[in-house]
């Protein structure tokens, strides 16, 4: 009787076991193969962007908004598409110290051409850059 315990006991241990490994290796694959990180920024509490085209004219927009006062700074990039990737055709820039920035920016551009909205938000010694198409 006492060994059949013990042998239920080493069985159960070796099941309980394996089911706690696999499923520790299921939930990492499915966290690591579905979900995006998002880092985790101290000064950056919002950053927002827009592109909007209509007609021949590109509107570009961004903000910024920080925790606290800190040098903040807008790097607005509007590029086109070409067969090599995307080209630069316009920059603006802006910054200030403080707990919000925003810049606003319109341009003439070939309808008939594709353009992205590149913009690079500081604040403090933290950056993010993001892209709208």
């Amino acid at each position: 009787m006492r060994k059949s315990n013990n042998f239920i006991k080493r069985v159960l241990s070796v099941v309980l076991s394996a089911l706690t490994i696999f499923g520790c290796s299921v939930v990492s694959y499915a966290t690591a193969g579905y979900e995006a990180v998002s880092p985790y920024y101290l000064n950056i509490s919002n950053v927002s962007s827009t592109l909007t085209i209509s007609g021949v004219k590109a509107t570009c927009t961004a903000s910024v908004k920080a925790n606290s006062s800190v040098k903040l700074s807008i790097k607005m990039e509007l590029q086109k598409e070409k067969s090599s990737g995307y080209e630069t055709v316009e920059t603006w820039t802006t910054s200030k110290t403080g707990v919000s920035l925003s810049i606003s920016e319109t341009r003439l551009i070939n309808a008939l051409s594709d353009y992205r909205l590149k913009v690079t938000f500081t604040a403090g010694s933290e950056t993010q850059v993001v892209y709208k198409y």
